[in-house]
C-alpha cells in the first residue's frame, strides 16, 4: 500500500510544482506593475464610497491600495504622498464620516506592520477614489493578489 502511495506522490510533485510556477508567472509581482493594472481598469474617480466595516484591501506601494467594500465592488484609493509602512502594513484604519469615505477629506492610517509594535501612525489623506470599473476585471485582479497571498 504505501509503494502506491509514494508512487501516487512522486507523479503528484512535479505535476503540482508545474501547475504553481505556471501561477507565479503570470502575476505582476513589483508594486508599481500591480498599480499600474489597477489603474488600466479605474473608472472615472468619484467624491466618495459607502463603508464597509470588514472591507478587504490590498496595499499597491507606499502610496496607493485596492479595497473591497463588497466581494464584486472593487476601489483603487490613491494618497497624496508616500504614506510610510503602507507597503507592509497587515492592518490599517480607514477614516469616515456618516458611513462614507470621501476623497480629499478622509485617510488611510497603518495601525501595525509586520515585527512592530501595533501603534498610530500619521494618517495618509486619500487624493483620488476610483471605481474599478468591470466587475469581472476586479475579480481577476484580486484573484490574481490572492495567488500571490498578498493583502490581509
Amino acid at each position: 500500500m504505501s509503494a502506491r502511495i509514494s508512487e501516487a506522490l512522486c507523479r503528484l510533485v512535479p505535476i503540482a510544482t508545474v501547475a504553481l510556477l505556471c501561477a507565479c508567472a503570470h502575476t505582476p509581482a513589483d508594486p508599481q506593475e500591480r498599480l499600474a493594472r489597477y489603474r488600466q481598469h479605474a473608472g472615472t474617480p468619484v467624491a466618495g464610497i459607502d463603508y464597509a466595516r470588514n472591507m478587504r484591501w490590498e496595499a499597491l506601494g507606499d502610496q496607493a491600495l485596492a479595497v473591497w467594500p463588497r466581494r464584486d465592488n472593487g476601489f483603487l484609493l490613491e494618497l497624496a504622498s508616500p504614506c510610510t509602512g503602507l507597503d507592509t502594513a497587515t492592518s490599517i484604519q480607514i477614516t469616515r464620516s456618516e458611513g462614507r469615505v470621501q476623497s480629499r477629506r478622509d485617510a488611510v492610517r497603518v495601525m501595525s506592520m509586520p515585527g512592530a509594535r501595533p501603534m498610530q501612525r500619521p494618517p495618509c489623506p486619500i487624493m483620488l477614489i476610483s471605481p474599478i470599473r468591470e466587475p469581472s476585471a476586479a475579480g481577476e485582479l484580486r484573484d490574481v493578489d490572492d495567488a500571490e497571498g498578498a493583502g490581509p
